[in-house]
């Protein structure tokens, strides 16, 4: 017994110095492997023009000061004119000045906006950075390095000195930064900051790693471990924690990130990653958003031989294939930017294809590729062969019954319903809302949201009345969770139906939809022992005529214009422009409404689109009105 023991004993301390061993392997990035595969896709055609593309970043960066600005960053959801939610254009020159490519005017003396100017900046250096680091890894020229280095020197002298600060330029424990007013963007920066550090600091002297380490790595790192948020912030700040732990070569601070209850990465996976794949803010943009943290945070712990890739994070990347309108653009469900794209998200899907070998993933890489080019810096680490894969992604009816999104499909059109929980601070109170595609376009859509230094962000963006739903007493809906109850599917489309009891107290609330070839029936049921205002909303893309309408207000829907106001009884039909004809039954009176109101928002320079709401306003009880919608092809 007592030799059975010694035995045991010595067999653990040979286990412990073996994981010891591989504990203090080198830290790095990049391995050597990763950087034969980069020197390999440099010499393919479409690799050579991702250096060229990379080459432009750095000259078109290098026509202005290098220098790291001495005034700490704002919050860049600021920097969009007011009037017209466009985002400013940004000019190296004009520091103090922001100018609307949509009113033409030049806005100054705002703060805030200045503060922002910043944040475009830190933008640029960050590109530059990480122009440079691809470059020095595919190339070994020096050169690369050394601007690397020449930056990162500069900042480590001047970051000290930021204050820690927020968006109103006051301290916020535990979500301020230093660079930035929000810790989330401080290590959204860190994490590419630190591996461009770590890959050119070979060229750099003791002194050098030492003066960065020292000024900004560790500063850094001492930020966002002192910081705490829920959901995406979060895993930013574990993403950015351990990336720095890497390059300052510390096994403690990787930890942190790692094993902190509640907050650290294995408990958020735990209790914010849905069974069906989806991160729980409800959100496609907030879902590759903080996926992209955890993929990078993956990527960085390969060298501590810690493996993140498992089947949680696959899921991560198949499930949302499986939302994608045909043209593979996803609806815009809660915050998010409209028109969000499975190509915008091809250098993830690039790393996750290489380490998983998941052959759906490489399918889907191909079908993307199908329709863009392949730029992404990420595919030089990939490298792989494409061409043996299927050239499309299969798409199917589908529910995703944590997310509470049920999906429809009949050839290339899709109906999509939304109906569960509510997402969080980035949710929208938009339960029971439906979006449409025909194959080429949105023709009811989910418009998302619009920058949040906005008005219009929450004046009208995150308002009941700006989704296809009923909104009750002219209120928003409260945030809550519905019930898929039915979920049918077949080879010309299905059945779905939901079901909310308390988005407004004492109103059930029930909508079914039936797809069927060309078409679509749309029924919404609403109970009530009392009586209540009931709004059913359609956001159309296009106007409609209405025969006898009066000029009217809808007051509390204070960003619907041009309203038109005519009583109706039975049933009422128009078209669109494709041919598609609505028809609406109705067994009672109603006032039917229509205006024009902020729609598509604006993406970058690009000026925003008019929607035309149009509303079904029923008093009583009860509401009942079913739809039809008939599709031409």
């Amino acid at each position: 017994m007592k030799m059975g023991r010694i035995i045991f004993f010595l067999i653990g301390l040979l286990i412990i110095q073996f994981v010891d061993a591989q504990q203090t392997d080198d830290f790095y990035f990049y391995s050597k492997d990763d950087i034969r595969n980069i020197r390999l896709s440099a010499k393919t055609e479409w690799g050579s023009t991702i250096l060229k593309n990379l080459e432009n970043t750095i000259k078109e960066r290098e026509k202005h000061s290098l220098e790291i600005p001495v005034l700490e960053g704002g919050h860049g959801h600021h920097y969009f004119c007011p009037i017209h939610n466009t985002q400013f254009l940004f000019d190296w020159d004009s520091p103090k000045s922001h100018y609307c490519t949509v009113c033409k005017k030049k806005w100054s003396g705002v703060d805030r906006y200045d503060w922002a100017w910043v944040n475009f900046v830190h933008g640029a250096n960050l590109d530059y950075l990480k122009a440079n680091m691809y470059l020095y890894l595919a190339t070994d020229k020096a050169k690369y390095a050394r601007k690397i280095t020449s930056m990162l020197l500069d900042l480590s002298k001047k970051y000290p000195a930021y204050k820690i600060h927020d968006r109103e330029r006051k301290y916020n424990p535990g979500t301020s930064g230093k660079l930035f007013s929000q810790s989330l963007d401080e290590a959204v920066w860190a994490i590419d900051a630190a591996r461009a550090y770590l890959v050119a600091s070979e060229v750099m002297s003791p002194e050098e790693r030492r003066q960065i380490e020292c000024g900004f790595l560790q500063p850094c790192a001492d930020l966002l471990m002192s910081s705490r948020d829920k959901g995406n912030w979060q895993v930013w700040h574990n993403g950015g924690i351990i990336a720095l732990g890497i390059a300052l070569k510390n096994d403690s601070i990787i930890h942190v990130a790692l094993d902190k209850p509640v907050l650290g990465y294995y408990d958020m996976q735990k209790y914010h990653v849905y069974d069906d794949g989806w991160w729980n803010e409800g959100s496609v943009v907030y879902h590759f958003y903080p996926l992209r943290a955890i993929l990078l945070s993956a990527e960085a712990l390969r060298c501590r031989h810690i493996e993140l890739y498992d089947q949680k994070m696959i899921n991560m990347f198949l499930s949302p294939v499986q939302l994608l309108y045909s043209d593979l653009m996803f609806p815009s469900h809660n915050d998010g930017w409209y028109g969000t794209t499975l190509l915008d998200q091809v250098g993830l899907y690039e790393i996750v294809a290489l380490r998983t070998g998941n052959p759906q993933l490489k399918e889907i890489l191909a079908a993307c590729y199908k329709k863009v080019k392949r730029t992404s810096p990420e595919a030089l680490i990939n490298g792989m062969d494409l061409d043996s894969c299927g050239d499309k992604v299969v798409l199917q009816n589908h529910l995703f019954p944590n997310l509470g999104v049920g999906v429809l499909r009949s050839g290339n059109k899709t109906v999509v319903l939304k109906a569960g929980p509510s997402g969080g601070l980035h949710g929208h109170p938009d339960k029971l809302s439906i979006s449409i595609h025909d194959g080429e376009t949105e023709i009811l859509p989910d418009l998302g949201t619009t920058a949040y230094g906005v008005p219009d962000c929450y004046a009208w963006y995150q308002k009941t009345i700006s989704h296809n739903t009923v909104t009750v007493d002219k209120k928003n809906q409260k945030a809550t969770a519905g019930e898929i109850l039915l979920f049918k599917s077949d080879d010309v489309g299905g059945k779905i139906q939901a079901a909310v009891n308390d988005a407004y107290a004492g109103v059930r609330m029930c909508r079914s939809l039936k797809l069927d070839s060309l078409y679509l029936k749309d029924s919404f049921v609403c109970k009530s022992d009392s009586n209540h205002v009931y709004d059913y909303t359609l956001i159309l893309r296009e106007p409609i005529f209405l025969a006898d309408a009066q000029c009217d207000t809808l007051p509390e829907y204070e960003r619907i214009s041009g309203v038109k106001r005519t009583r109706k009884k039975g049933t009422f039909s128009f078209a669109l422009s494709d041919g598609t004809v609505v028809t609406l039954n109705i067994p009672t009176s109603y006032d039917l409404f229509t205006g024009v109101a902020p729609g598509i928002p604006p993406k970058g320079l690009k000026p925003g689109e008019n929607v035309y709401p149009l509303i079904v306003r029923m008093e009583g009880k009860d509401f009942d009105i079913e739809a039809t919608w008939k599709f031409v092809k």
